[in-house]
């Protein structure tokens, strides 16, 4: 097992935590009672950065902030995802106009589901991921807009952080529901005083600066509200109408993979079943124009 460096994880801390802050400036003291380190090494790391330009430094309040050389290194890695960011935008307004609700952008970075863009205002409160830096946890039953086209090993992965082990009946549910969702072409998510629950420890993740252990408190929130429950509406017949979180679906790049997901949220009152389905068709007529602006191709085209 390779062993740790202090200084590169304390630098990865210290990024982390301002991107999870945009535009919000902080001094020394702060960062280093935030990121429990002395001060003495926060403030040999800001001034190192402060060099290289990944921070800026206010010379009046002596206040730190994202610098303009990360902007480079946030292209390079990017890559088509920030493409597609781009192209998707108009087509994320045109939604929200169109449909009275908020689109949202968002890319899985690591093990996180990062929102990347939001337009238009939600007729009602979205309870996350309303702001660009925001992260939600990919943990299941969220993420099924990236997951539902992923191969098998990812599928997998992401299913073995279910706690506690889910026994066969419960992964079947949700294998069967990777399927429809991958066929429908879009993943429905609903709203409920359940679903305000998760929205309060979303929040305080979204607050936690990378703690380990509000993630795993979070986790265990998130994986409380399983498919199993119907938080993920996979049968849009039964029921006279919905409340909805959420409508999602995913764009896709020249290999097949999902670059970007495109969200309805803010739903202003209920649904019925047949008004879901012209939601979902719009967005998908969106994200399907978007994929083939930036390229891309579903996963059973791709090198074709």
């Amino acid at each position: 097992m390779p062993r740790p460096a202090p200084g590169v994880e304390r630098t990865v801390a210290l990024i982390t935590f301002l991107s999870q802050h945009p535009g919000r400036p902080f001094g020394l003291s702060e960062l280093a009672r935030r990121l429990e380190m002395n001060k003495a090494t926060a403030h040999a790391m800001l001034a190192t950065l402060s060099d290289a330009g990944w921070l800026l430094r206010d010379p009046e309040d002596k206040t730190y902030r994202l610098g303009p050389a990360l902007v480079a290194v946030g292209d390079a890695a990017a890559g088509s995802g920030r493409q597609a960011l781009e192209l998707a935008r108009p087509h994320m307004r045109r939604l929200s106009d169109e449909l009275g609700v908020q689109a949202v952008a968002s890319s899985v970075m690591g093990e996180d589901i990062l929102v990347l863009a939001v337009e238009g205002h939600a007729a009602t409160p979205v309870g996350f991921g309303s702001r660009p830096g925001n992260r939600v946890p990919l943990s299941p039953p969220l993420g099924t807009v990236f997951i539902a086209w992923s191969d098998t090993e990812t599928v997998e992965r992401w299913l073995r952080r279910l706690s506690p082990r889910p026994d066969d009946h419960r992964l079947a549910i949700y294998r069967d529901a990777i399927k429809t969702i991958r066929l429908r072409g879009y993943t429905v998510a609903l709203d409920d005083d359940r679903h305000h629950s998760l929205a309060r420890a979303l929040r305080t993740f979204a607050a936690g600066d990378g703690d380990a252990e509000v993630r795993a408190a979070v986790e265990r929130v998130i994986q409380a509200r399983g498919v199993d429950d119907d938080y993920l509406l996979v049968d849009l017949g039964g029921i006279e109408s919905y409340q909805l979180s959420l409508i999602g679906a995913p764009v896709f790049d020249g290999a097949g993979r999902v670059c970007l997901a495109v969200t309805l949220a803010g739903f202003p009152h209920r649904l019925s079943p047949q008004q879901v389905v012209p939601y979902g068709r719009r967005l998908t007529a969106a994200t399907t124009a978007i994929t083939r602006e930036i390229g891309g191709r579903p996963p059973n085209q791709a090198g074709s």
